[in-house]
């Protein structure tokens, strides 16, 4: 899609400053229904919240013609197991993660794993575990390409 397709679709729904408000907006102008991505209907309330607040954000932290390429395809929460090794160098030893599990937790507490990870290169090793960490993921793809971000609050993620 042209810039100025995109720029029209954002004038014609009388947002003139290129700058979603609302989830409604989203939906006007990009058709995107925050609320059909898979696990949304898993997550409690105050993370459904979280979201429909961070989705608005993450949209107008890009330019228009990446937003046109920015699609939605996952919001959980998880916890994320990670398995170390430790390692030595030249100032000391430290840990490296060598592989986890991504598990999603539902409204009720169930749990359901995402995604597992190992790097072969150190499967033989023993490894221990990490202390796990729970936060909201959200899963796209744009321009091309997909990734995920941890969402610590509805402006701030990596």
């Amino acid at each position: 899609m042209e810039s100025f397709q995109i720029e029209n679709l954002y004038k014609v729904n009388g947002i003139t400053d290129y700058k979603l408000k609302s989830t409604d907006d989203l939906l006007r102008t990009h058709g995107i229904d925050y609320k059909a991505v898979a696990g949304y209907k898993s997550l409690d309330d105050l993370n459904k919240l979280l979201y429909e607040k961070f989705i608005i954000n993450i949209y107008n932290a890009f330019g228009l013609r990446a937003r046109a390429t920015l699609l939605p395809k996952g919001i959980y929460f998880v916890e994320d197991e990670e398995y170390l090794i430790t390692k030595q160098d030249e100032e000391g030893q430290y840990n490296m993660a060598v592989g986890g599990v991504i598990k999603s937790i539902d409204k009720n507490g169930n749990k359901t794993i995402l995604h597992t990870w190992e790097d072969q290169d150190y499967k033989h090793l023993k490894k221990k575990k990490r202390e796990n960490k729970t936060y909201l993921r959200f899963e796209y793809e744009i321009q091309g390409g997909s990734g995920w971000l941890h969402v610590m609050d509805e402006e701030s993620w990596y």
